[in-house]
């Protein structure tokens, strides 16, 4: 179980954190949600380990998380974040995230899981198909939707007791993105997992949302229970679900 005990981090004079605490249960999944500068980044970076609080702690089976090996606390997290990047070598090599003791079973498993396996056996090189055309002139470019496909597919491979995604999803139309996310959902296999995403239809199926802003926690429940509130979350997510519909409506009129 991880526990965050009164977080603060601060960028300059502004808290993007302020004396925060969660509990976040084993098996359990957690949609962040809230406005562009709500915290949401910062606090799953402090909950991984990429950054140090100010003040507060976070813990990990009663123990601070600074007092672990850094690398093996790492270990822990199977973390999509917007700004992924595809390694200089091969479809394989992406997947694993090494280029050593590569186990094709599980390689290919998990693409198949993913559900980008058959358009890695369409490519001519399958999965030694190089990536990166910035290092190789024959390296391959997937869709927005198919490299959302690869990075699950790397979380899969990587079978760690976290999951974290970070809105990878963003440049996604919010359909595809819900389904992205029931996607990982269906695969965590009783995993603890935390999803950050700016749409609310996103992150329906989560066990329990936090909903932040002004640093931390505004509302947090199952999303049955905070539109029966009828606060902040309702009225943003009664705002989103117009905005979709209308747009909907304007693409069926073309």
């Amino acid at each position: 179980m991880l526990r965050i005990e009164h977080l603060t981090k601060k960028y300059g004079d502004k808290k993007a954190v302020d004396d925060l605490s969660l509990h976040i249960q084993k098996g359990e999944i957690y949609g962040f949600i809230g406005h562009n500068g709500a915290g949401k980044t910062t606090l799953v970076r402090l909950v991984c380990g990429f950054l140090n609080p100010d003040k507060g702690k976070v813990l990990l089976n009663g123990k601070d998380i600074r007092d672990y090996d850094r690398k093996d606390y790492y270990m822990m997290f199977a973390a999509v974040f917007q700004e992924f990047a595809l390694l200089p070598g091969s479809i394989a090599q992406n997947i694993a995230q090494t280029d050593e003791d590569i186990d094709m079973a599980r390689v290919k498993s998990c693409a198949v899981k993913a559900g980008i396996a058959g358009k890695i056996e369409e490519l001519p090189g399958g999965y030694e198909t190089h990536l990166n055309r910035q290092v190789y002139e024959d390296a391959v470019m997937l869709s927005g939707g198919e490299t959302q496909s690869l990075m699950l597919a790397r979380a899969l491979y990587k079978d760690a007791p976290f999951i974290v995604l970070d809105e990878p999803t963003a440049a996604l139309d919010p359909i595809a993105e819900s389904r992205m996310y029931e996607k990982y959902n269906e695969l965590a296999n009783g995993k603890s997992s935390i999803y950050i995403s700016h749409r609310l239809a996103s992150t329906r199926f989560c066990d329990r949302i936090i909903m932040l802003g002004n640093s931390g926690i505004i509302e947090e429940g199952t999303h049955e229970e905070l539109l029966k509130k009828n606060g902040e979350y309702a009225k943003l997510y009664e705002i989103q679900s117009r905005y979709y519909t209308e747009e909907d409506n304007e693409d069926g009129q073309e």
